[in-house]
């Protein structure tokens, strides 16, 4: 153990409440951070576990969710919907996890990376559930504040958030079906572009 090592690991983790997402907070004009993202889809996933088709470890789902985007640390946030953002994303944020492991003692290291690949590749029941979280979070900005908030800055089409909304299905039809009825409801309002 390397107390000093450990650290600075903890301090660059600070580096998560820099990095500005899309997705505007609920009710504000302000931008959210990935520490905020990362709290609140963690968060969430405790709250709306009674709706997983599938049982999980909610424990790992957790760590997961607060560890996911991490990597953004080093590679930047990709928005959702930037197509040639997602060209070199699976690259830059590969660089980015050698580099986070280097902060890390070998099991932390190893801990850290495996986590992170479990929600990436999205086999398993908890990344299911954890990538439904991830996808859900910020639909609900959209949804319910900011009249239609980045869709509608970014003129985003309706199939484009129905493909990214297939993980929520997968996790919970319960949920899904309350997302996709509030989504036509943003289309009759024009803040999604019917397609």
């Amino acid at each position: 153990m390397n107390v000093q090592k450990d650290i600075e690991f903890i301090i660059l983790l600070e580096e998560m409440k820099k990095i500005q997402r899309q997705t505007k907070v609920l009710g504000c004009n302000r931008r959210e951070n990935d520490a905020e993202h990362s709290w609140h889809v963690a968060t969430m996933s405790l709250f709306l576990q009674n709706y997983s088709k599938f049982e999980t470890d909610i424990n790992k789902v957790i760590k997961m969710l607060l560890i996911h985007d991490l990597v953004e640390i080093f590679a930047g946030d990709t928005f959702a919907y930037d197509t040639s953002g997602y060209e070199d994303k699976i690259y830059r944020e590969t660089q980015a996890m050698n580099k986070l492991k280097g902060f890390l003692p070998q099991n932390m290291a190893e801990l850290l990376e495996s986590l992170w690949l479990e929600f990436e590749n999205g086999e398993t029941n908890e990344s299911k559930y954890a990538n439904a979280m991830d996808r859900l979070q910020p639909m609900l900005s959209n949804l319910f504040s900011n009249d239609g908030g980045t869709w509608t800055e970014h003129k985003i089409k309706v199939s484009q958030v129905l493909k990214r909304m297939e993980p929520i299905k997968d996790f919970s039809e319960e949920i899904y079906n309350f997302i996709y009825e509030n989504i036509q409801d943003n289309v009759k309002k024009g803040y999604l572009i019917a397609d």
